[in-house]
């Protein structure tokens, strides 16, 4: 909590303390103050489940349009697609996300997010020509159960075995989930079983740095060519690997993928969502770009320039999850670390709910609870910062921020 107490203070540094009474006021508070974005720089799309005009001409499509099943099948019925059954649903974020069934749906997609509802029946792209690629999926575990899930690339129905021998798995899990939360190559973020997360996307108890609480949304992004991959989680590179290399191979030779299925070899396939027995993991925004050009290649944008420099290329450490790779008409990229250009802090205490914005200017907040029912919506004119004074410890608000009629922030927010 010092630290939290800490980094609270250190963005009324950057606001230079305008005034030092709420700087005081932050301070003493701090031990009844939570951070809703966890110190993680979490992008917010315009509109969840759709592509910008944007996307679409950098050569984005959309997995999930957000309303059916349309281009998924289940590995457990592969000649029924679009047709999961009873083991997915795709639910409104006002009905809490809890309740089985297309019923409850929304018909916007912005609203709507696809959850796991039953038990051992994942689903995986009709497409399976994916091998080079910018793949992006937002997750969300729920608090009190075993988030157990993975998103898993070049997946190859006709070779599977039954457990998914065939792709690399992006793990997914929550704390709940205690048996792979501390481990080395089974936390969050891994490739599973095969490759370890950086050192510093870890605790000193090997659980997972950078993944958010859970009831809060997560960003990851699987980057791949040929034989190369990356693992980016909530805009931070976490690990990766090289098929044929010697850390690959020593870590191939002592897994269980060892001489089963097509594990080892550089081939294209499906993009697989993990239904593990758990039930309520959520996604959305799940979008992919087929690359023609090399991430890893001389002239990127995206190489760390030290890396090349020391023989052993890397991609850059920070790249958030709405910058396009290669976009039309630019390089996608200004510095090592890409940012969106408005953020805004978030903090609930026993006094009610504050905005900081990074930049001056006219805002749109709206404040409403889980369940869909609009509490208020507020106009913020030419200010960096927003106070809506109340007690906000018992139920969770949804909270939406708009910059010239653009969704620039949303998030569930609940103090202590």
């Amino acid at each position: 909590m010092g630290a939290l107490c800490l980094r609270e203070r250190n963005i009324n540094w950057t606001m230079r303390f305008r005034n030092i009474l709420i700087v005081s006021s932050i301070a003493a508070t701090c031990a009844m103050t939570q951070s809703i974005d966890g110190g993680y720089r979490l992008d917010t799309l315009p509109v969840n489940n759709t592509l910008t005009s944007q996307e679409q001409a950098d050569g984005y499509v959309l997995l999930w349009n957000g309303l059916d099943f349309t281009g998924w099948k289940t590995n457990s019925s592969t000649t029924n697609p679009g047709n999961p059954g009873s083991n997915w649903a795709i639910v409104s974020k006002t009905n809490g996300g809890l309740d089985n069934g297309d019923s409850h749906k929304s018909t916007n997609p912005d609203s709507n997010m696809l959850e796991v509802a039953g038990s051992g029946n994942s689903i995986f792209t009709n497409d399976s020509t994916y091998l080079n690629f910018d793949w992006k999926v937002e997750w969300q575990a729920v608090q009190g159960l075993s988030g157990n899930a993975g998103l898993l690339y070049y997946y190859k129905v006709s070779v599977n075995t039954g457990n998914n021998y065939s792709a690399p798995e992006y793990q997914l899990c929550n704390s709940e989930f205690t048996s792979e939360w501390k481990t080395l190559t089974t936390t969050a973020g891994t490739n599973y079983l095969i490759t370890a997360m950086l050192p510093g996307r870890r605790n000193a108890d090997l659980s997972p740095s950078w993944v958010q609480k859970e009831g809060h949304w997560n960003q990851s992004r699987v980057i791949s060519w040929g034989a190369r991959a990356a693992h980016y989680g909530n805009g931070l590179r976490l690990l990766e690997y090289r098929k044929g290399s010697t850390q690959w191979n020593a870590a191939y030779a002592a897994s269980k993928y060892n001489g089963l299925g097509v594990y080892n070899t550089v081939h294209s396939g499906s993009f697989f969502l993990q239904d593990h027995g758990e039930k309520w993991m959520k996604y959305r925004n799940i979008r992919v770009k087929k690359l023609t050009q090399n991430p890893w290649g001389p002239t990127s944008p995206y190489i760390n320039r030290d890396s090349a420099a020391r023989g052993d290329t890397t991609l850059i450490d920070t790249l958030s999850f709405s910058t396009n790779l290669f976009p039309v008409g630019g390089t996608g990229v200004s510095s090592n670390t890409i940012v969106p250009r408005y953020q805004a802090k978030i903090v609930a205490n026993k006094d009610g709910l504050s905005v900081f914005f990074s930049e001056q200017g006219d805002y749109t907040i709206s404040v409403e609870d889980v369940r869909g029912f609009r509490y208020s919506a507020h106009a913020v004119q030419h200010s960096d910062r927003f106070f809506l004074p109340g007690h906000f410890a018992n139920s969770p608000r949804i909270l939406t921020i708009w910059k010239d009629g653009k969704k620039i922030r949303e998030s569930i927010v609940k103090g202590k």
